[in-house]
């Protein structure tokens, strides 16, 4: 598991995300430990609501990744909305 793989398989997500007015970036990938860190990013203020809870978001990304990386063991995701880091999403 790579950065580039990850990067390739975000493109569902990404996709999911721009109809609420959001987006993610890869933060870090730690293929030892099979673990993808994302920042979700909001094109402004009146989309936060818009787009889903960290914990929610962390699943759906997770699930969507898996399709291209069955390795991937958690997906942790930065939210703005929130004070810190999210937590492991792991199935």
């Amino acid at each position: 598991m790579d950065a580039d793989r990850v990067a390739s398989a975000l493109a569902p997500l990404r996709t999911l995300l721009a109809g609420d007015g959001g987006d993610v970036e890869l933060v870090a990938v730690d293929a030892g430990a099979g673990t993808v860190a994302l920042r979700l990013l909001l094109r402004d203020a009146a989309c936060a609501e818009c787009v889903m809870p960290r914990p929610y978001l962390e699943q759906v990304a997770a699930d969507v990744l898996r399709r291209a990386l069955p390795e991937l063991r958690a997906v942790t995701v930065e939210d703005p909305r929130e004070g810190s880091p999210g937590t492991a999403a792991a199935h």
